[in-house]
């Protein structure tokens, strides 16, 4: 498929500051992703796209094509569609992916596997969405949204809630142009363990992934 995978890497970050290209382990996140991704074998090619030149540098040694993206649109005032839009509109595909690096635990078969799932559903669905169920009880407005509270319910009987960790999402590029959103009408969801698809979004995420991810490299 015409499938090319969108790379999006901020030099900074607001939460966890430089968390893309501080030391994670023996690398760093944005440089473990490359790796991964280099053993796949369903995309088309890979872009990586980012305000920072020193990324574009990186990604360009290691063979990946770049996009020198608008400082604009790496500033936190910009809003997230903005960014889907203006990105997407830069490139030539009919498909694409959008790829965070944030997700350390998440090797190569799990990227290739949302390619090979996308082909199978894409008749049906306007986008496949890397999806994550979560069996705990959740209330909305003081109101329990997924469960009764008598009988108490176990945990396995829960109906989950399903979140997006943004492990990948793929869709049409003209789509993401339109919508400023991986989110269409209807979706399919990729449902991943919820330990490998983890998004390090603040210091915590980024400790438990690098621990995880030492324990992996010992084992091997």
């Amino acid at each position: 498929m015409d499938i090319i995978g969108i790379i999006p890497v901020k030099g900074n970050s607001d939460r966890v500051k430089k968390k893309n290209l501080r030391k994670f382990a023996n690398t760093n996140l944005f440089e473990l992703k490359l790796s991964q991704l280099k053993k796949t074998t369903k995309f088309k090619s890979f872009i990586v796209s980012s305000e920072n030149k020193k990324v574009l540098r990186i990604a360009e040694k290691k063979g990946f094509q770049t996009h020198l993206r608008d400082p604009y649109y790496s500033t936190s005032k910009v809003p997230m569609s903005e960014v889907y839009s203006y990105i997407a509109s830069s490139i030539d595909s009919k498909y694409v992916a959008w790829i965070n690096v944030t997700n350390p635990l998440a090797e190569a078969k799990v990227y290739d596997k949302a390619v090979t799932i996308f082909n199978k559903v894409k008749t049906k669905h306007d986008c496949l969405l890397s999806a994550v169920n979560n069996y705990e009880n959740y209330f909305y407005k003081g109101k329990p949204i997924n469960f009764k509270p008598t009988p108490w319910p176990r945990s396995q009987d829960l109906r989950p809630l399903i979140s997006l960790p943004f492990v990948i999402n793929i869709l049409l590029r003209k789509n993401l142009i339109k919508w400023g959103s991986c989110v269409g009408k209807k979706p399919f969801f990729y449902k991943l363990d919820p330990v490998i698809s983890t998004d390090i979004d603040n210091k915590h995420n980024f400790d438990f992934c690098e621990m995880i991810y030492r324990k992996r490299k010992y084992r091997s």
